[in-house]
């Protein structure tokens, strides 16, 4: 801003010169102050620019509208194929796990089962220990005597004597082999040796019922043990009802050894009568047979991961049918 005065007047020189220099600063503070002010603003506009952006590309690209559903993916573009899931699962075959595990059945060495021999002896000790509590077993094994597999014409069963033993049962020589049954499956077999004595003595009656009923009664005492049993031990998979099962049984070769000690009669006892040694041997002997040796045995269901869920979804399926009726 140029300020005119008349010539030879000094003061009003001076005075003029003295406004142009305030102008002059005040011109030079506003332009700093808008100068910083238009720095501020594009900063802001320009990382607000930048977060819009990345919304955009995050929901455009990433998202997708849950009103319209999912949209099956494609990865045809990687070049990566999909192969379609199967119809009807299936397991691989014996041969191939065989294959695959580098087992072969005819030469390959049977194995020692030390390991298992000691893991189950800790157990068998646990077992022993915990039975004797409260003589927990005695009050179990005498409520299953005088359940309703009872005859009538035997009285009541009190258990006097039981002894799970001292010693433990020695696992061994396991291997695989092929099995009878179903063609082209394989069993596990291992041999097991346990030399003890597993005692349960018993006291009864054994009651005669005619012409009336219980008109006498023959008391009995039993003490019956377990001395010896050798035997090998086989374990297959087999699929009963659509669900896996392990079967478990005992070839026919087995040497298994019964302890009877009997004693018969009131006023005049009658000690270890040979008939009834036979008797109570061959009867034991052929519940073993019927129930554990091959190819009867115990079938034992396997843990599915599954269960819960199909129970679930088969509820689901049965309410569903009872709405819709």
């Amino acid at each position: 801003m140029q300020i005119v005065v008349p010539e030879g007047q000094e003061y009003w020189i001076e005075l003029a010169k003295h406004f142009e220099q305030v102008a002059s600063a005040q011109q030079q503070q506003q332009y700093s102050s808008s100068s910083g002010m238009s720095f501020t603003t594009g900063l802001l506009l320009g990382q607000l620019s930048v977060v819009l952006l990345v919304i955009v590309c995050f929901k455009y690209l990433l998202l997708e509208d849950v009103r319209y559903g999912r949209k099956p993916r494609s990865f045809s573009n990687r070049g990566v194929s999909i192969p379609a899931p199967p119809t009807k699962p299936s397991l691989p075959s014996t041969t191939t796990i065989l294959n695959k595990t580098f087992y072969d059945v005819y030469d390959h060495t049977p194995e020692s089962l030390d390991w298992m021999t000691v893991l189950m002896a800790q157990a068998i000790a646990q077992y022993r220990d915990d039975s004797k509590v409260n003589n927990r077993l005695i009050k179990a094994l005498a409520e299953a005597l005088n359940g309703g597999v009872r005859p009538d014409w035997v009285g009541h069963i009190r258990v006097t004597e039981l002894n799970l033993g001292e010693d433990f049962p020695v696992l061994s020589r396991a291997r695989i082999r092929p099995a009878d049954q179903p063609a082209g499956s394989v069993r596990a077999e291992i041999d097991i040796d346990f030399n003890d004595q597993i005692m349960l003595g018993i006291e009864t009656s054994l009651l005669i019922n005619w012409p009336r009923p219980r008109i006498a009664a023959l008391p009995v005492s039993l003490v019956l043990s377990v001395i010896k049993f050798q035997a090998t031990i086989t374990m297959q998979f087999n699929t009963i009802d659509g669900q896996q099962h392990i079967s478990i049984s005992t070839l026919p070769d087995f040497d298994l050894e019964f302890g009877v000690q009997s004693l018969l009669g009131a006023r005049t006892k009658l000690e270890d009568v040979p008939k009834v040694t036979d008797l109570i041997t061959s009867k034991l002997r052929g519940f073993f047979i019927d129930k554990c040796v091959y190819p009867n045995g115990r079938d034992i269901a396997m843990p599915t991961f599954w269960a819960k869920r199909d129970i679930y979804a088969k509820s689901q399926s049965s309410n569903n049918i009872a709405k819709q009726q």
